[in-house]
């Protein structure tokens, strides 16, 4: 109004800014609302080797980034809350996509095996890896390396994880990059 000299590239930046609190914020009520739900989902018995497949469909579709899924199951039935651990793929599987967004040739392998009593499913790509210094951040609140989001992901995740009766954790890959793990206990009939 006042017709201030470079008023318009000074309205772009604040406004890209503005829309990019709204986004975060609209992602924090997200997950926040997702993690209340946690509460009402009842558990269900369902075929994790199943839902895994499911993901890669939906996820690989990337020039870039070539998917692999390791198991020599037929079946792995668990008994937990589906969307959620659902919820949990979607997550680490979207980090591993993100770490590889600007290499040629990424690789993001998902294996689930039966160890002991639990099933172990593990989600590594060959990107950079978690810095030494923030492992011990790794799965606080608002802990993020990003520019964008809320570091409440991972924080989701184990908390799920932990109330599915499972772990989840973080080592480096043999591919060169993050490996993220979880287990969830073997669904026994009976």
């Amino acid at each position: 109004q006042r017709g201030v000299e470079g008023w318009e590239e000074k309205f772009e930046d604040v406004a890209g800014s503005i829309l990019e609190q709204i986004d975060i914020l609209s992602e924090t009520a997200s997950e926040f609302s997702s993690f209340a739900k946690f509460y009402n989902e009842d558990s269900r018995v369902f075929d994790l080797k199943g839902l895994i497949q499911d993901q890669l469909l939906f996820f690989d579709n990337r020039d870039n980034i070539r998917f692999e899924f390791v198991t020599s199951l037929d079946q792995a039935d668990v008994l937990a809350k589906k969307d959620q651990i659902t919820r949990v793929l979607v997550n680490l599987i979207s980090n591993a996509i993100q770490a590889l967004e600007s290499l040629d040739g990424g690789t993001i392998r998902v294996s689930l095996a039966a160890i002991g009593k639990s099933y172990t499913v593990s989600i590594e790509d060959n990107g950079e890896g978690v810095k030494e210094e923030n492992l011990y951040k790794l799965f606080k609140p608002n802990f993020t390396t990003k520019s964008s989001g809320t570091g409440l992901g991972l924080a989701i995740c184990k908390s799920i994880i932990d109330q599915s009766n499972g772990e989840i954790s973080y080592c480096k890959s043999e591919l060169g990059g993050a490996n993220f793990s979880f287990t969830l206990p073997i669904y026994q009939k009976g």
